[in-house]
């Protein structure tokens, strides 16, 4: 289990936030990045959120895992990283030009899973068996971080997201909240949870983890490169994204956002993970903070409403 009072996570921990700040600077002193959006993001993503995770870790016993080869299978893992580069500039582009609903939003999902989770089946194949891949327990002991980081994460949406405001805003009948809530949180643990904690958590953060013999370092590096592997898109799909990078950003600016931002939403999940070996406790908190902002849009894309 990942201690933060070890040496080697002070040192991993230390360089992410010493690369965090040069980046912020960089951004800006070129671009006039503003600190209202930054600043905020750092403190509840990369301070508050992490800090509760370990908290709500206290005590729960972290699940076996084994890595059969590590240098092997991180190396398999990072050239792989290049396809989901292209993918998710060119792939979503195609996805993004049909109009049609729920018809774009099951394609998007389908290219997701195929992106994402069908790597997964090379290591199935290798000598892995599922439970061992992605190890799972549903008891009440084992399932309590991701009640106390789920109610963190929807307390952190209501109060400073725009959810619950496009929510009332809608004007959604009771009956259209009431089959839509877990209907559409069901989507997002397929969608968000299953699709990119599985590649980016029991994946790629489990194998460098154990490439560079430390969780921090494995974790730390996966959020780099969770943010990293948008900065294609960032930058040749800037609309598309609906982040507030400009019409036109530098590939600089694109890599900067994807460090200071974007890096950022994958730290707690990380902690969750590296601390639990629990993917359903990953699968249903990362739901649980794309649900609210979601509800809306996914009541929409199935015509419970207009």
């Amino acid at each position: 289990m990942g201690n933060i009072h070890s040496p080697g996570s002070k040192v991993y921990v230390g360089a992410y936030f010493v690369l965090w700040t040069i980046f912020f600077l960089l951004l800006r002193k070129l671009y006039g990045f503003e600190t209202s959006e930054a600043f905020p993001a750092l403190v509840i993503l990369g301070v508050i959120l992490p800090g509760i995770s370990l908290l709500a870790t206290r005590r729960v016993p972290s699940l076996p895992y084994d890595v059969l080869r590590p240098v092997l299978e991180s190396a398999i893992l990072l050239t792989y990283l290049a396809v989901v580069a292209v993918v998710l500039v060119w792939g979503f582009g195609g996805v993004a030009r049909i109009t049609t609903e729920p018809l774009h939003a099951v394609t998007g999902l389908g290219l997701k899973l195929a992106i994402f989770v069908v790597p997964g089946a090379v290591f199935l194949a290798s000598g892995y068996k599922i439970n061992e891949l992605a190890p799972v327990s549903l008891t009440r002991t084992a399932l309590r971080p991701a009640l106390w980081m789920s109610l963190a994460v929807l307390l952190m949406q209501s109060f400073l997201g725009r959810g619950l405001h496009d929510i009332r805003s809608a004007h959604l009948p009771v009956w259209v909240i009431a089959l839509a809530a877990p209907l559409s949180f069901a989507w997002l643990v397929i969608e968000v949870g299953v699709v990119e904690g599985f590649f980016f958590r029991v994946l790629l953060q489990e194998r460098l983890a154990a490439l560079l013999r430390s969780s921090w370092g494995g974790l730390v590096l996966a959020a780099l490169l969770f943010g990293l592997v948008h900065a294609p898109g960032f930058y040749l799909r800037t609309p598309a994204t609906q982040e507030s990078l400009g019409s036109h950003p530098s590939l600089l600016m694109a890599v900067g956002y994807a460090i200071v931002m974007t890096s950022l939403a994958s730290l707690f999940v990380g902690v969750l993970w590296m601390r639990t070996k629990n993917f359903a406790v990953v699968v249903i908190v990362h739901a649980a903070g794309d649900f609210l902002p979601n509800l809306v849009p996914w009541v929409k894309a199935f015509h419970l409403a207009r």
